[in-house]
């Protein structure tokens, strides 16, 4: 539980899960009140202040970056996930990072070097490599780039180096303790064959993905075919525009005020080549993007494009007009024509969204960088928050309170069977209701698994063919059947499971909850409790004979 990313627990790592912090002393509830408010205003002061360093100071490009970081659709469809947390702590430590070196109290240093632990704990428990890597990359360059500044420049007294140690070694202290003790279920993850053996080295992503950042307007709205909406969000940003235009304004006077931003884009760059074409693998194992896929490198990709846009947008009001009409818009143009050309040659996505649609949307993207680029800073802030209405603030919606689960009549049956038999083995059968009944502090034989139960496993796969489906992070989907028992995995992260009356009997299942009539299908073993309700959700009492 302690390594489970948004698993609220009573341990020493909570000071790297603020989150969470509610658990300790609200109700259910209010504790998840905490988690989403907390999350979503922290997230907004954040990415305020972290473009206020970005664009040296600039207010309103700051305020407009606040909303669009905190509302890019990759982090909000991932808002309770990984990529949430990895971007939340990333910028936790960047702007800790940047507010102890610019500091002359020692008190603020001591308050920053301890946001910076609480955020580099949070950061390592989140245990998502595959976001993690890259965003490391980001932290430690930050790092560096103010450490050797401040001690090119003597800056760092005594104090400071001791404060350092001393946020290095409590850092250390909390991590170290917190894996030990989670020893098991680590190594039990890098066991699995999904994510823990899995060596990715990029590549292998069509450039036509280029076009899924314009649906990211839609995905709120409609269901896509393709991919689920978490797998195919990204964001809205202008890198498609920028880059092309980037070294042709780049002034030499201003390197160094602008080193962070330049650092951001050329990481985007070998963030794009590894998208598409990839690296050897000795250079992915060296670098640690072996735990890296294509895919998350192109969500967090999103997430940094989102940073290198707005560093762009404050660059080049510095710059002369004239230089903006001959170099930027042109060239800006041309980027967008290729844009226009993959959106009409694709063909992945035209079930989804009308071509007509998507290059609406990207002219729009469109139209936006060139409000930003031109200075019409009014007409820009209401295009680029348009966006993050569209796109990102709608994703998750706004719920008072947890009475639409708890509520429920099932809920209720679940809670007042579980009260009478505790200790009763619990399963579903042809839903998604695998997390639900733990709610209730039912014992599930299965649901979400970061690493596999090998011993009740066993019981399953009696003779071990299918230990490649089932060793592996999986949402577990039993379907019970009168054959044998077979596993597969419709995606990498599901195991659909095909169970019989005797597997069941085997794990001393005593309940199940299903939306078929297991009585007339199985006999009576089989005896409905529950139900059918409105949802057509039935509980059955399984008795063994």
């Amino acid at each position: 539980m302690i390594v489970a990313y948004h698993s609220p627990v009573s341990h020493i790592s909570i000071i790297g899960k603020p989150f969470n912090w509610g658990a300790l002393f609200l109700s259910p509830s209010r504790a998840l009140s905490w988690y989403w408010c907390f999350k979503i205003i922290t997230f907004i002061l954040l990415a305020f202040e972290f473009t206020m360093i970005l664009t040296k100071g600039n207010k309103a490009l700051s305020s407009v970056a606040a909303f669009f970081i905190t509302y890019i659709p990759a982090i909000q469809w991932w808002f309770m996930q990984h990529l949430g947390d990895v971007v939340w702590f990333t910028l936790l430590a960047l702007v800790a990072i940047y507010h102890y070196f610019n500091s002359k109290k020692t008190s603020s240093k001591i308050g920053f070097a301890a946001l910076l632990s609480s955020s580099l704990i949070g950061f390592v428990l989140v245990i998502y490599p595959a976001f993690q890597v890259i965003f490391a990359y980001i932290i430690l360059m930050y790092f560096l780039v103010h450490f050797f500044r401040a001690l090119r420049k003597k800056e760092l007294k005594k104090e400071d180096w001791i404060i350092m140690a001393v946020t290095l070694c409590v850092t250390g202290l909390v991590v170290g303790i917190s894996l030990y003790q989670s020893l098991d279920a680590v190594l039990a993850s890098l066991e699995t064959v999904y994510p823990g053996s899995r060596v990715s080295t990029g590549g292998g992503t069509p450039i036509a993905v280029i076009a899924s950042l314009f649906l990211n307007i839609f995905l709120p709205y409609k269901l896509p075919s393709i991919l689920n909406q978490v797998e195919l969000a990204s964001s809205l940003n202008f890198l498609p525009f920028l880059l092309l235009t980037l070294p042709f304004i780049l002034d030499k006077k201003h390197l160094k005020e602008n080193l962070f931003g330049l650092f951001l884009s050329l990481y985007s760059v070998f963030l794009l080549f590894y998208v598409f074409v990839g690296v050897p693998e000795w250079l992915a194992k060296l670098t640690l993007f072996s735990f890296v896929t294509s895919g998350r490198a192109w969500q967090a990709l999103a997430v940094i494009s989102v940073f290198v846009s707005f560093w762009f947008i404050n660059y080049v009001w510095h710059l002369d007009r004239r230089k903006i009409m001959k170099v930027v818009l042109p060239l800006s143009l041309l980027s967008f024509f290729f844009c226009v050309y993959l959106i009409v040659s694709n063909q992945m996505y035209r079930d989804y969204i009308s071509r007509g649609m998507t290059l609406l949307a990207a002219s729009f993207v469109l139209l936006s960088f060139l409000l930003g680029v031109f200075k019409y800073k009014r007409l820009f802030a209401l295009s680029m928050l348009a966006i993050c209405l569209l796109a990102g603030f709608t994703v998750n919606p706004i719920v008072s309170g947890i009475g639409v689960v708890e509520d429920k009549k099932l809920s209720y049956a679940i809670k007042d069977i579980v009260q009478k038999e505790p200790q009763a083995v619990w399963m579903t059968d042809n839903n998604m209701l695998y997390n639900y009944p733990q709610m209730f502090g039912a014992k599930m034989i299965n649901g979400v698994r970061f690493y596999p139960d090998r011993e009740e496993m066993k019981k399953i796969d009696t003779k071990g063919q299918y230990e490649n489906e089932w060793n592996r992070y999986a949402h577990i989907k039993p379907l019970l059947t009168e054959g044998a028992v077979t596993m597969s995995n419709s995606r990498p992260d599901v195991l659909d499971m095909q169970v019989n009356t005797e597997t069941i009997r085997k794990l001393k299942v005593s309940y199940l909850i299903s939306s078929r009539d297991l009585s007339a299908e199985f006999g009576d073993e089989f005896r409905m409790v529950y139900g059918p309700d409105k949802d057509g959700n039935r509980i059955y009492h399984f008795t063994s004979k």
